[in-house]
C-alpha cells in the first residue's frame, strides 16, 4: 500500500493537528520509538517504530483482516448473485459487488496514546488477497491496548483527486461535480421491488454536496472498536463488516425509493454516513 509508516498521535499530537502553537521543542516523546528525542517536550506525531533489522525488538507485525457478514452470517463469494438476503425493510435482494476503501488503521494504547499506520487499502470482495492489510517493514510496540480503529474512506486532507495511481487504475474516482477525490464504497446488487419486479441497486458512498449551500462535505467517519488486549507477538486482527447494517440503523433503507442516483443525493449520502457507524465490529485477535 502507499505511504505506510507508523506515527504516534496522542493528546498532544491532536492538539498540534488542531493548530495550537507552542514554543516547546517538538519531536518524538515515546522512548520505545527508534527516533525518540529526549529533549522533545511536545510530541509532533513523528515517532517511528520501524526497525531495519526486522528482528522485532522494537515491536511486532500486525495484520488487519476484514471479514464479511450479513446479519451475523458469513458471506462467501459463492453467495453472490443469488437473491437470498432480506434487509431490515423487508426487501429481498442479492449482492453482486462490494468494494470499499479503508485507511489509517489504529491501535489504541492503554495509556491514552494511539499508534497509527498511515496508509490505505482498497478491499474488493472478488479478490480475497485484498482483505488483509499489513506492512512487514513496520512494528507496533509491545504493551496493553484498548482497541483498534480505522478511517472509512479518506480524511479530507488525503482525499485528493488523482493522487493515488492504483486507485486511478481501479476507476475509483468520485465525480468532480460532487466533490472529487475517491469513492468510499461501491455496494451493488439486485432486489425485488413492491411491484415484484427485479431491479438493480447501486449503494455508492463518498463525499456529499449540500444542494442548498453548495458546500462539499467529506462525509467519511472514524471507526473505533473497543477490545482490550496485550500485544506480545506478531498478531492478526479481524474486523467484521456486517453488510445488513448499511440498510438498518438508524435509517431503515427502502430500496424502492433509494436504489439509484445516490451519489449526488445529499440526504442519501448523509444517511449512509449515519448507518455506517454500526457496520463494523471487533472480530478476534490471534498472536
Amino acid at each position: 500500500m502507499k505511504n505506510t509508516k507508523i506515527i504516534v498521535a496522542g493528546i498532544l499530537g491532536l492538539t498540534l493537528a488542531l493548530g495550537t502553537t507552542s514554543c516547546k521543542k517538538k519531536g518524538c516523546t515515546d522512548s520505545k520509538a527508534t527516533n525518540y528525542d529526549a529533549n522533545a517536550k511536545k510530541d509532533d506525531g513523528s515517532c517511528d517504530y520501524t526497525t531495519s533489522t526486522g528482528d522485532g525488538h522494537n515491536g511486532y507485525h500486525v495484520m488487519f483482516k476484514m471479514a464479511h457478514k450479513y446479519d451475523g452470517a458469513s458471506v462467501m463469494p459463492s453467495d453472490f448473485n443469488d437473491i437470498k438476503y432480506t434487509n431490515d425493510f423487508g426487501t429481498n435482494h442479492s449482492i453482486t459487488k462490494i468494494k470499499y476503501l479503508v485507511s489509517d488503521f489504529v491501535l489504541y494504547k492503554a495509556d491514552g496514546d494511539s499508534v497509527v499506520v498511515d496508509g490505505y487499502n482498497l478491499v474488493d470482495f472478488t479478490n480475497p488477497n485484498s482483505f488483509a492489510y499489513e506492512n512487514q517493514n513496520v512494528h507496533f510496540p509491545a504493551g496493553d491496548y484498548t482497541g483498534v480503529g480505522f478511517a472509512w474512506g479518506f480524511d479530507d486532507d488525503k482525499n485528493t483527486t488523482g493522487a493515488y495511481a492504483d486507485l486511478n487504475a481501479s476507476n475509483w474516482s468520485w465525480p468532480a461535480m460532487i466533490g472529487g477525490g475517491y469513492h468510499y464504497m461501491q455496494f451493488e446488487g439486485r432486489f425485488i421491488d413492491a411491484n415484484n419486479d427485479t431491479l438493480s441497486f447501486q449503494y455508492h458512498n463518498g463525499r456529499a454536496k449540500n444542494p442548498t449551500s453548495g458546500a462539499i462535505e467529506n462525509n467519511n467517519f472514524h471507526v473505533k472498536l473497543n477490545n482490550a488486549f496485550t500485544l506480545s507477538g506478531d498478531a492478526s486482527v479481524t474486523i467484521n463488516m456486517d453488510m445488513a447494517e448499511w440498510f438498518k440503523n438508524p435509517n431503515q433503507w427502502d430500496l424502492d425509493t433509494l436504489h439509484s442516483m445516490l451519489m449526488p443525493n445529499y440526504q442519501a449520502q448523509i444517511m449512509m454516513n449515519q448507518n455506517g457507524r454500526t457496520v463494523f465490529s471487533f472480530g478476534s485477535i490471534t498472536q
